[in-house]
């Protein structure tokens, strides 16, 4: 297994409880399945543990386990209709979010005779929720999908949506811009969020010639997300009009009073030519996960410089790269939706797929005071967080109805969610469209 994994350990756990593991090396998966034995609390707990242990190194699936035994792992399941079997739903199935992709409890097996209360409804409420403070900022980065604008919400009103999440069950809250310190509602909306037992996040591009900002705000952050476009001063310049020195001051203000810290970086030419410059510093900072992003359309229509973004065949590139820098201290990841069959599988693991964009697991309040699907899917869902969540036009943006066959049936299905739909609505005018990045035999297999 992995390094810092204790491989006999989890293995005696999981047999304990009934649960069989598969491990191959060759596509890096793992492969855990569950017989009745394993309905238990006990069995649950020792799950999740392994997975915590097992997914950054690994493709993790979940066999013949129902959603909602692990509603928190719903991107792992492996749970379909069986031929000849019978199935039955449950109260928890009228809010669950993977309803239509499950058939229900297998009559006869140990979820079918599960403790009352141990199986759970998959997404309810959206797992989090992200405040865009401000569309103010005070770069002028050449690879932002936001557009700068004076729209913002007063103080009263965040406070009630944010009150409003956590009584619908949210458990994460993230504050983002533009560049959200400059925002004079993210303390007191950070102070309220943590009041609240939530987790709390920032997005923040830690250029703000003010540590005072950044100290008085360390204490109620759990978790940082600083964008990280260049590692010199040249290249900051260059790349977002800022001071490299002052960011750097902040990032390590940050690193060492956050629980959590990372960087952001939208892929570019640079990044491509530089990588090992990237790592070196993402090393140096000791950032807890580095995340390379996909440049993404804008939902308000704003153009790149062009020659700026690199292309599916650079994903691959950088896929390569971060398998080949791997490294138990620093986990590298490629995120926003790309479809996951770009790359081989024994890389797999390094990308983040779709569930955290699209609305999948979280939606956006906007500065104008409505929710949307994400930073740049500019559909307006209404500002009341329960209907938005269950709108008829999410799900039509989160269906995967019209990709192609070969998706449908696909292991990774529901980790990938075929790509990005933001992507695919910009390149062939349906969000329900397959991403443009899906490599064409796939496409052909309709």
């Amino acid at each position: 297994m992995a390094p810092g994994l204790n491989a006999a350990a989890i293995a005696a756990a999981l047999k304990a409880e009934g649960i069989l593991f598969w491990i191959d090396g060759r596509a890096r998966t793992v492969r855990l399945k569950l017989d009745g034995r394993a309905a238990r609390p006990a069995a649950r707990d020792i799950l999740y543990r392994a997975l915590n242990g097992l997914e950054p190194h690994f493709n993790v699936f979940l066999e013949d386990a129902p959603f909602c035994f692990m509603p928190d792992a719903w991107d792992h399941a492996l749970y379909r209709k069986k031929a000849g079997a019978r199935y039955k739903r449950i109260s928890a199935c009228a809010a669950c979010r993977m309803k239509a992709a499950c058939p229900g409890l297998k009559k006869g097996s140990g979820f079918d005779a599960a403790p009352r209360g141990l199986l759970k409804p998959v997404l309810p409420a959206p797992s989090e929720i992200v405040f865009e403070l401000t569309k103010k900022c005070n770069l002028n980065c050449r690879l932002c999908f936001a557009s700068a604008s004076d729209e913002t919400q007063p103080l009263d009103a965040l406070r009630e949506v944010l009150r409003g999440a956590r009584e619908l069950g949210v458990r994460n809250v993230r504050f983002t811009g533009g560049e959200p310190f400059l925002s004079a509602s993210l303390l007191p909306l950070l102070k309220a969020a943590k009041a609240a037992g939530l987790y709390t996040l920032v997005n923040t591009n830690a250029a703000l010639p003010d540590p005072e900002l950044f100290k008085a705000a360390a204490p109620f952050i759990d978790n940082v997300l600083v964008s990280l476009q260049a590692v010199s001063a040249a290249g900051e310049k260059a790349a977002t009009g800022g001071d490299f020195k002052v960011k750097l001051a902040n990032m390590k203000l940050l690193r060492a009073r956050v629980p959590v810290f990372r960087l952001g970086t939208v892929a570019s030419e640079e990044l491509m030519a530089g990588f090992s410059a990237y790592l070196r510093l993402a090393r140096r900072l000791k950032a807890d996960i580095w995340e390379i992003y996909r440049p993404m359309p804008d939902g308000r229509g704003k153009e790149r410089a062009a020659g700026l973004t690199p292309g599916p065949e650079s994903f691959r590139k950088l896929s390569s790269l971060i398998a080949a820098a791997g490294s138990a201290a620093l986990r590298i990841v490629l995120a926003n939706p790309l479809p996951l069959c770009l790359v081989p599988e024994q890389q797999r693991m390094n990308l983040l797929g779709a569930a955290y964009d699209d609305g999948h697991t979280r939606l956006v309040f906007d500065p104008r005071g409505f929710f949307k699907p994400s930073y740049y899917i500019e559909e307006n869902l209404g500002a009341d967080l329960g209907k938005a969540w269950r709108s008829a036009a999410l799900k039509k943006i989160n269906s995967t109805a019209g990709l192609p066959r070969a998706c449908r049936g696909c292991d990774y299905l529901l980790k990938c969610l075929g790509g990005s739909r933001a992507a695919a609505k910009k390149a062939r005018g349906k969000y329900s469209s397959p991403d443009p990045w899906m490599p064409e035999p796939r496409l052909r297999n309709t």
